[in-house]
């Protein structure tokens, strides 16, 4: 039987090695990949094709956000596991709007999380049931559709604090259009004030992360 290829990302190399030592030994998984930033998981993914990808969201680099909604743009047959200290519920609704199909916290047990591992690999989403009843009832907007690489780009700059007008003025947009884009986030993620974006940005590893560099024009 083949085995469920993976990927670990997390900036702690002892974590991963532990990881690695405990998922390497179980017969129907295999590591084959580790990456400590964002831009490093994105290339791993790209050049092991992994069925799941176990994701830290705060590393070095661009934010979680960014990180799982390009690998499920360019890998769309992996499937990103949150792992992480997290346990704000609001953070496991904007991990499944970014494309995670699953959020553990590192402190779940290892047959658990193993467990957890095998259901993502088959399709299914879960949950830590230690975060309680997040999935019970209707999903909210935040866990129906992902956000595209615009609206994640707004996002990112929203939480470094930057104006509309800023926006606009890196994005090549106007205000109106900004503004637009702010209003499906509120859709999509459910952050409405300053203090949710903050919140955000310092769990996503987003306020870490800011850039002087200008982004690229893109469409959308």
């Amino acid at each position: 039987m083949p085995r469920t290829r993976i990927v670990l990302a997390d900036d702690h190399v002892i974590l991963r090695e532990g990881l690695r030592a405990l998922i390497s030994a179980q017969p129907d998984l295999e590591v084959v990949g580790e990456a400590a930033s964002g831009a490093e998981t994105v290339e791993c993914v790209q050049a092991t094709e992994p069925r799941v990808l176990c994701l830290d969201l705060s590393m070095p680099g661009w934010g979680s956000a960014t990180t799982i909604n390009r690998v499920t743009q360019l890998a769309p047959r992996t499937r990103v596991l949150v792992l992480t200290m997290h346990n704000d519920p609001a953070y496991v609704r904007s991990a499944l709007a970014a494309g995670a199909a699953g959020y553990f916290l590192k402190t779940t047990p290892f047959p658990d999380l193993l467990a957890a591992i095998r259901a993502v690999a088959t399709g299914a989403q879960v949950i830590d049931p230690a975060l309680g009843d997040v999935l019970d009832g209707p999903p909210p907007p935040a866990e129906r559709s992902q956000l595209s690489r615009r609206e994640t780009e707004v996002l990112e700059l929203l939480v470094k604090g930057l104006t509309h007008q800023e926006i606009a003025d890196l994005l090549f947009l106007s205000v109106k259009t900004v503004e637009t884009y702010r209003a499906r986030l509120r859709e999509k993620t459910g952050l409405k004030t300053r203090a949710d974006y903050v919140r955000y940005g310092i769990e996503a590893g987003l306020l870490g992360a800011a850039s002087t560099e200008a982004p690229k024009p893109t469409e959308g």
